[in-house]
C-alpha cells in the first residue's frame, strides 16, 4: 500500500496535535481505519481522503504525493473549496453563488463589449447616442 501516505499523515497529525481518534472523527471514519492509513497496509476511500486532508490543513494531492496544479489560479482555489465544502453548503448558498457568478461574467461581458463610455449606448443596445441631440416638432 502506500507508506509514504501514512508518513505525510502522521507528520501533519504532530505538526497540528491532531490525535487519530480526533483525525478519524473529523473524516468519518474509525480510528482503527486512521492507524491502517498511518501503517500503510489501507488506503481511503477518496471522500475520506478529501476529509482527512482538510482536516490536516493541506490537499489530497499533497498528502499522496502527487504534484500540485502549476497554474494556481482564482478559479482553481474556488474549485478546490467547492469540491472540498460543496456538500456542507444549503441550496439557498448555492444558488446564492452561482447567481454571483454569473453576475460577475455578465458585468465582465458588459464592459468587455463597451469599454468606451461615448460608445457604450450604441455599441451595446444597437442604437445611436441621443446626447446633444434635440428633436424638433414642427
Amino acid at each position: 500500500m502506500n507508506e509514504q501516505l501514512g508518513a505525510r499523515m502522521g507528520k501533519l497529525m504532530k505538526q497540528y496535535d491532531i490525535t487519530q481518534a480526533q483525525l478519524a472523527r473529523y473524516a468519518g471514519t474509525s480510528q482503527s481505519s486512521i492507524s491502517k492509513y498511518l501503517s500503510g497496509t489501507q488506503e481511503p476511500r477518496s471522500e475520506i481522503l478529501a476529509n482527512i486532508a482538510t482536516a490536516l490543513h493541506t490537499t489530497s494531492a499533497q498528502l499522496l504525493g502527487k504534484p500540485e496544479p502549476t497554474i494556481k489560479t482564482s478559479y482553481g482555489f474556488v474549485k478546490e473549496y467547492c469540491a472540498r465544502h460543496g456538500g456542507d453548503l444549503t441550496e439557498d448558498e448555492v444558488s446564492e453563488l452561482i447567481t454571483t457568478l454569473l453576475k460577475a461574467r455578465k458585468e465582465r461581458n458588459d464592459n468587455t463589449r463597451c469599454p468606451d463610455v461615448h460608445h457604450a449606448e450604441m455599441e451595446c443596445s444597437g442604437s445611436l447616442p441621443t446626447a446633444g441631440i434635440h428633436s424638433h416638432t414642427s
